[in-house]
């Protein structure tokens, strides 16, 4: 029984994705694929702060991107995009960063009464650090100070994965550049104000008073039945105004809910107490996860059983990888069929 195994095969995806995704965005690195989708920056920042504590370089470049282009970010949604407290502590420290840099009155840090007592390692299995950067160490966490190495660029606008920069280049950062993108991008005939809010972050009252201002401008249409509203959008006159045509419009994926999930996961797969715990605890640890996660990944079309047994529940959990892994590849591949970790539970639950 190895319970490091799912953490490390996830590592080694989640970082690849990054990398591949943040190559195509201006972070220097050489892509090695065309990301058929458009990418949600907000998402994808709070998602490889965690998956990046694997790879320092990585997390670096990340800060040293986010420094050159600070305005294209909306930190509002930086924040909604945090699903707990490691989520919000990351954050927070490369906000402190950033703002030393860029003093700027939006990315004001909340200040702390006292100085965390005990600082955490900010990247895994590495040396001690003889000084430790300000502005993480004000978060709680522990790492080298940073400079910047100032070798990222903007990013490329005709690329699909940036279609949500595009967009904030037309209509500035905020509600409506990210509504129109779910809306561009999604295949369905229409959506509520409901959906929107959950696929972009933002509250559902502010979503509804953009939504009407969008409809008001003819931007888009809107309709009531039975009492919802529903909006839809001209995909052909905007992928005129786009120089496109809609068949080329990029892909959609659901990014707060599926990269929330993996990270979830990830971090459940590095908690110490699966280290020593017995078949029966992981599996009873692995139902509560599944528990956890089970409406985000409803939400991005990933249904799980919602009242899995001890058996099933490891099953459940390895398909729901799969699935996650698959909608983050333009070809996908396949996990193994049952890491260690998930192959012991399945041999505890049998002789149940």
């Amino acid at each position: 029984m190895d319970p490091t195994a799912l953490r490390e095969q996830l590592e080694q995806r989640l970082v690849e994705f990054a990398w591949e995704e943040w190559a195509q965005m201006g972070v220097l690195a050489a892509p090695h694929r065309r990301s058929p989708w458009a990418q949600d920056p907000e998402a994808l920042i709070v998602f490889t702060l965690e998956v990046a504590r694997s790879e320092p370089r990585l997390f670096d470049e990340l800060l040293d991107w986010m420094l050159a282009n600070e305005a294209l970010l909306s930190v509002r949604r930086l924040r909604a995009m945090c699903i707990d407290e490691n989520d919000r502590a990351l954050l927070a420290g490369a906000i402190g960063w950033l703002a030393r840099r860029r003093p700027r009155a939006r990315l004001r840090v909340a200040s702390l009464d006292s100085a965390p007592e005990v600082l955490l390692p900010l990247f895994h299995d590495r040396g001690p650090v003889p000084e430790s950067d300000p502005d993480f160490a004000a978060a709680g966490l522990l790492r080298p100070p940073l400079v910047p190495s100032g070798k990222s660029l903007q990013p490329d606008l005709a690329r699909p994965i940036n279609l949500g920069f595009r967009l904030r280049a037309i209509l500035g950062v905020g509600i409506r550049a990210e509504v129109l993108r779910i809306m561009l991008t999604v295949q369905a005939p229409w959506m509520t104000a409901q959906a929107l809010a959950r696929a972009s972050g933002y509250a559902k009252r502010n979503v509804h008073e953009a939504l009407a201002g969008l409809s008001a401008a003819r931007v888009l249409s809107a309709s009531s039945v039975g009492g919802e509203q529903r909006y839809m959008i001209d995909k052909s006159a905007w992928a005129a105004l786009l120089l496109s045509v809609p068949a080329e419009l990029p892909a959609h994926r659901d990014w707060p809910q599926l990269l929330g999930v993996l990270r979830a996961i990830l971090r459940w797969s590095q908690e110490e107490a699966l280290q020593s715990a017995s078949d029966y605890l992981r599996a009873s640890s692995t139902r509560q996860l599944l528990e956890r996660i089970r409406p985000e990944l409803a939400f991005a079309g990933i249904a799980i059983d919602p009242h899995p047994t001890a058996e099933s529940a490891p099953r459940q959990l390895q398909s729901a990888i799969e699935r996650a892994l698959a909608a983050l590849d333009p070809e996908p591949r396949e996990l193994a069929s049952a890491t260690p970790l998930m192959a012991s539970q399945q041999g505890h639950s049998q002789h149940q």
